[in-house]
């Protein structure tokens, strides 16, 4: 097991890869079972550091890409979007708008789910839904636990590396205060741990001389919670992790990444059913209401042509629809002020007649009722002359 733990401030990620044969796995985890003076702490996630050239790189998608674009940015945090609208993150980040592709794409309310562990505590991982779903790939999730010395990418928005430093004669990095999406790569050190009440793997930043191609050791660092760590690329891509929380050394100075320190990642094989459960339900049948009309699910939602439809929204009406028919920049109910509801079939506002034409009525009526007056007046004399004379 790991060391005791405790709740991390925010620290970015910072990782150097090093070829791994020269430190064998089996000796790197007895180390991190073995290490005293580790402490834990849950992460308000940025970007990883890497170790490699001057720390600026990796700024754009890998080669070999697993799913760059899928992670975005939480409020200078991280969350990863897997599919059908649904978003990882860690718990202690919580549900909040996510930059993706440049867009800003707003939770479902509501929707924010907490998995739990076999005994009910709570894990630090979430799900929550976005109202749109963004134009990004599916990703796949773990199929199988974490691999001891298996290489993973991590992936997160972080601080930047600053200037070299030392502690205790072990070098390291100070970290800056801006931040980048960024890449850097990992191996797994240790499986199976329970850190903080979640079931999670770890990692090591390493100093080792070298650097294989494709490989830039990697540390989290604070700003790094949420991020995604992946295995493979392409189609073989599997997300694994998500990263909540980093392991410094006894003592160390904050803000820098020292070689020897742990990142913490919540495996997401040991809860791949309960986050299967959740995201691969359709839209009309998973109790949301995804396009915010005040109606949820078939056969409630005209949107909804049965249960298994994947969207709230649907082309019978034009205030149900997702698009902007009368081009005023907005659209559906309730945002569109043409919609009454969102079975309206048209976004148009009805006229109203305004400036001289609706003078010209207003005078005309009432005209017509000073000409009824005049008329009752009249009746009203004849008939008490009539009175009168009888």
């Amino acid at each position: 097991m790991l060391p005791a733990l405790s709740r991390l401030n925010p620290r970015p990620c910072l990782r150097r890869i090093s070829p791994r044969s020269e430190i064998p796995v089996a000796s790197v985890a007895r180390a991190l079972l073995g290490v005293l003076l580790l402490l834990v702490f849950a992460l308000e996630s940025r970007a990883v550091l890497i170790a490699t050239g001057d720390g600026t790189g990796n700024t754009t998608p890998p080669a070999a890409d697993p799913g760059f674009t899928n992670v975005g940015v939480m409020d200078g945090l991280s969350g990863v979007y897997v599919r059908n609208g649904w978003v990882l993150t860690a718990a202690h980040v919580g549900s909040k708008p996510i930059l993706l592709l440049g867009t800003s794409y707003d939770p479902v309310p509501g929707s924010s789910v907490q998995f739990q562990n076999p005994d009910t505590t709570l894990a630090d991982l979430i799900a929550f839904k976005l109202q749109s779903k963004p134009p990004l790939p599916d990703l796949t999730l773990a199929t199988s636990s974490p691999s001891l010395g298996a290489t993973t990418t991590l992936i997160g928005t972080g601080l930047n590396r600053g200037a070299a430093t030392t502690f205790n004669g072990t070098d390291g990095w100070l970290w800056l205060t801006t931040r980048a999406m960024r890449w850097g790569t990992n191996d797994i050190v240790a499986t199976a741990q329970l850190a903080l009440s979640t079931q999670a793997f770890a990692t090591q930043f390493d100093d080792i001389p070298g650097s294989p191609p494709g490989q830039h050791e990697a540390d989290l660092v604070s700003g790094d919670s949420g991020g995604g760590v992946f295995t493979g690329s392409g189609g073989s891509a599997r997300l694994i992790g998500i990263m909540f929380a980093r392991g410094p050394l006894m003592g160390q100075p904050p803000n820098t990444s020292i070689y020897g320190n742990f990142g913490v990642i919540v495996d997401l094989f040991a809860y791949r059913s309960d986050i299967l459960a959740i995201i691969d339900q359709p839209d009309c049948n998973d109790g949301l209401d995804e396009d915010g009309d005040g109606l949820t699910d078939f056969p409630n939602d005209p949107g909804c042509s049965d249960a298994n439809d994947t969207d709230e929204r649907g082309a019978a009406f034009e205030c149900d629809n997702g698009l902007d028919d009368d081009g005023d920049g907005l659209f559906d109910y309730p945002d569109d002020g043409g919609c009454t509801s969102p079975f309206d079939d048209t976004e148009l506002t009805p006229a109203i007649p305004t400036g001289d034409f609706g003078a010209a009525i207003l005078t005309l009526a009432a005209f017509g009722f000073l000409a009824q007056s005049s008329a009752f007046s009249r009746h009203r004399a004849t008939a008490k002359v009539r009175e009168y004379a009888g």
